[in-house]
């Protein structure tokens, strides 16, 4: 499938044009909440960390019957507002709804030794296991955030050589999917406020777990550093990479995206303050490949009228896509 031109059913709220407020906003807002029943199951991965699966059943399910892993962004969690909305949206149309907590994310902060990082696809097959061996006839599609949306990419094209059981389709909003040009836009003074949030979260999270695993060497960083200094000084050598470039290198989904061999459908907005439009332009002729470039939305936004009385488009745009995907009619 060819990259598609601008969505131009896509309109932003009246005074949310601005793409600074459409990242905020859509990451604040969080209506209406999730309340349905969840169940955090851990998952074991091969070095002794674990991963925490939040597991959502809807009414009437049974074994065989479709399911959806949400993975987060960076800094985020189970809990993230985008996370929990699309959960709720999934729920009523039928769709089990698994919310995993990368290494140290959420509710898993005591359970990792590591950090989660963008190439994490190792952690995520492990997961979609376990939710395959809860119910082995049921189909999976795979649905990431920023950070979560370029993991989930990287893996489905992985499983072009090595298969994940029961994968139907793949959902990715707003992937970083060339990390190096996404941190050369994030480091950019005019967004230095997004930097430092991430800096904020990134460093107290390390200080966290090194306090809960006293043996881990303590790292200290250095005044006024960088996203690219951090992931330098700690991302990289924590997670097996040679230095912050080649962690970019190997973990960006861009080149992994041309062997997907499921339907794939990637959304992202050309007014993103950090992702980069660049290298989505590139990715034409793809046969299960669908690329929305939206003109506007801001990252992880797309607040605007979504045709069925609610503010969250690009949500409950990905809802219908799974839904196709699934078919999953709505209960409601």
């Amino acid at each position: 499938m060819e990259a598609h031109p601008p969505d131009r059913d896509f309109r932003p709220l009246p005074f949310l044009g601005n793409a600074h407020l459409q990242t905020v906003l859509g990451s604040l807002l969080l209506t209406p909440p999730f309340s349905a029943l969840s169940h955090a199951r851990p998952v074991r991965l091969p070095d002794g960390d674990q991963l925490l699966l939040h597991d959502s059943i809807p009414g009437g399910w049974k074994a065989g019957g479709p399911i959806a892993v949400l993975i987060h962004g960076l800094t985020g969690s189970h809990r993230s507002s985008y996370v929990q909305r699309l959960a709720g949206q999934l729920l009523p149309r039928g769709i089990r709804a698994v919310r995993l907590d990368l290494r140290g994310a959420g509710q898993g902060v005591t359970l990792a030794r590591r950090p989660y990082h963008a190439g994490c696809s190792d952690d995520v097959r492990a997961a979609l296991a376990e939710v395959h061996r809860w119910s082995p006839a049921s189909p999976l599609v795979l649905v990431g955030f920023s950070l979560g949306g370029n993991v989930s990419l990287k893996l489905t094209g992985e499983a072009a050589d090595d298969p994940v059981p029961n994968l139907v389709g793949t959902v990715a909003v707003g992937p970083p999917i060339d990390l190096k040009k996404c941190l050369q836009l994030l480091m950019l003074p005019r967004n230095r406020f997004y930097e430092l949030h991430f800096l904020r979260h990134l460093i107290a999270l390390v200080h966290r777990r090194e306090r809960l695993f006293p043996d881990l060497t303590k790292t200290r960083f250095p005044r006024g550093i960088n996203i690219q200094q951090f992931d330098e000084l700690y991302t990289a050598p924590r997670s097996g990479f040679d230095g912050a470039l080649d962690y970019y290198a190997r973990a960006s989904s861009l080149p992994f995206i041309p062997r997907i061999q499921v339907p794939t459908l990637i959304v992202t907005a050309r007014d993103d303050p950090f992702i980069s439009a660049e290298p989505f332009e590139t990715l034409t002729d793809l046969a299960n490949v669908e690329v929305r470039i939206l003109a506007r939305g801001g990252h992880l936004g797309f607040l605007g009228w979504d045709g069925g009385g609610g503010i969250y488009w690009g949500e409950r745009r990905v809802v219908e896509w799974i839904g196709q995907r699934l078919k999953a009619e709505p209960r409601w």
